[in-house]
């Protein structure tokens, strides 16, 4: 059978009665269980002060650690997770910012330190290690310079399925609009932009997902969204289609709903929700919340109005006199000199202008060439 190992205060028993029972010599029990006299005689007299239950090992903690972070300042980083449910890094930031809008001097404890008192009270638990994979990050370089906007969810609100809809500012993170929709429709996504544009002004370009484009067979066109967009001066762009790291922002920015907001919401209303929801963007996660992105600062500390408001009407498209212009019909297709060019159902009678290349034929809405077609191509009463 195997020999049963002992712990290491059996051991010691083991040695104090060599000594007490056997009548054995203090310096012969050292020797034989390889130890020092002054290691014998201490675990001696513990063992004669108590009893066997003081043999085992002591904690190594000191009584006095004059370093150790105040009862006081540990509560507060207590309350900022239980608040926000942040990590470490943020609570950190948030900390610094609070003492930098106070002008206090503070003792600001490091972000390992903050770690281990969230692990020493139960607020986090330690994941597995994993090596990710390094990041790759675009930022632009001023506000409004791009937007990303997609819809999340869908979530169930008063029993009913709710899809909220948000706009975020590339450059400074900053959460334009955070809306709770009924649908996932283009027209509902127009409203909550139009809105949005109204309140901050208009970007330069627009980043959305597949869902706001079209397409036949295969060849791009302008959706209905799209020429709204244009007619605005706004440059629609899209993502690589089953590739969200493209608007990986916006798609951050869904999981911190999910951790943050989600839960500690109430659904049951839908009007509380909503108002829950909208009180988060504009007290918390604008103008408090670090973003790691933005080296803890909040994202309404590189925000800024755009410099080009937003009309009061969606503009009429206009051309220079003289160019050759068609009507798009139901088909969303032209028909120019016999031949059928596809621009989109979106611009379903609207006028676009044709520019004969010699080679090519362009196709324009507004200032945006929405197609090019090599004129060896063409052919007559084709869909091209």
């Amino acid at each position: 059978m195997p020999w049963r190992v002992g712990t290491m205060s059996d051991v010691r028993l083991s040695f104090v009665q060599e000594i007490l029972v056997l009548q054995q010599s203090v310096t012969a029990a050292c020797r034989k269980y390889g130890i020092s006299r002054k290691t014998g005689y201490k675990w001696l007299k513990r063992y004669q002060a108590g009893c066997a239950e003081d043999l085992a090992d002591r904690s190594r903690r000191p009584q006095y650690s004059p370093e150790r972070t105040a009862p006081e300042l540990e509560q507060q980083v207590l309350h900022v997770r239980d608040t926000f449910g942040w990590g470490a890094p943020k609570i950190w930031a948030y900390l610094r910012n609070q003492a930098q809008q106070t002008r206090k001097a503070a003792a600001l404890p490091s972000e390992r330190t903050i770690g281990n008192i969230l692990r020493r009270h139960q607020r986090i638990v330690p994941e597995p290690a994993c090596v990710p994979e390094p990041p790759r990050f675009f930022e632009r370089s001023a506000p409004h310079e791009l937007w990303q906007c997609d819809f999340k969810g869908p979530l169930e609100v008063q029993r009913r399925r709710v899809w909220p809809f948000t706009v975020l500012d590339d450059h400074s993170r900053y959460l334009l609009t955070l809306r709770v929709c009924a649908d996932v429709q283009m027209a509902t996504a127009w409203e909550a932009l139009w809105a949005t544009f109204g309140e901050y002004g208009l970007p330069k370009q627009l980043l959305c997902d597949g869902a706001f484009a079209a397409s036949h067979a295969g060849i791009p066109t302008v959706s209905w969204i799209e020429g709204r967009l244009i007619r605005l001066g706004v440059r629609p762009v899209h993502g690589r289609p089953y590739h969200p790291q493209t608007q990986g922002k916006v798609e951050r920015l869904h999981g911190t709903l999910e951790r943050e907001v989600w839960p500690h919401v109430d659904r049951t209303d839908a009007e509380r929700f909503a108002q829950a929801i909208e009180r988060w963007r504009r007290e918390v996660y604008n103008p408090v919340r670090p973003h790691e992105a933005l080296d803890g600062r909040p994202p309404l500390s590189r925000f800024a109005p755009s410099s080009r408001p937003r009309p009061a009407q969606l503009p009429a498209v206009e051309y220079p006199a003289g160019t050759e212009l068609r009507k798009v019909a139901n088909g969303g297709d032209i028909s120019w000199q016999g031949h059928r060019i596809l621009v989109g159902a979106g611009l379903t009678g609207e006028w676009v202008r044709v520019e004969d290349r010699g080679h090519e034929v362009a196709v324009y809405y507004a200032w945006k060439q929405v197609r090019l077609v090599p004129r060896d191509g063409l052919a007559k009463g084709r869909l091209l």
